[in-house]
């Protein structure tokens, strides 16, 4: 689900993968926490969440994504705010990963999944018109 919203697909879309062979190292990311999946965590989150998650796994990181984040009993969803290098990278053991600031709001995230065509029924006797 996180991926598909990432990439901006629905279910049923038809996509196409290639390879990217020059992704770079990243020297810093700046990653924030959406405020409706920290309600009620206490402690260090970057101790908790983002260390394990990124400990000598080599993730890939673009800027403007989500990623989930499982520990410490609970899922928190974190929101890729910058990349250096930009506009992607992979987080290797020397990354500096940043996870200062305001937690990010859903509703302003939500505006971006737009009505697409599959939100649209009963449309049947027109699109077979236009066919």
């Amino acid at each position: 689900k996180v991926v598909r919203k990432n990439l901006r697909i629905r279910l049923g879309d038809v996509v196409s993968v290639h390879a990217c062979p020059d992704v770079k190292y990243g020297k810093r990311v700046h990653v924030l926490p959406f405020d409706d999946s920290i309600e009620g965590v206490t402690g260090n989150l970057f101790d908790v969440f983002l260390k394990p998650y990124f400990l000598d796994a080599y993730r890939p990181l673009r800027k403007d994504d989500t990623f989930l984040v499982r520990g410490s009993m609970r899922a928190v969803e974190f929101k890729v705010v910058e990349t250096d290098p930009s506009p992607f990278c992979i987080v290797a053991p020397d990354t500096i990963i940043h996870c200062e600031g305001e937690p990010v709001k859903r509703e302003d995230e939500e505006s971006a999944n737009e009505v697409g065509y599959d939100d649209v029924g009963g449309c049947r006797k027109q699109l077979a018109q236009v066919r």
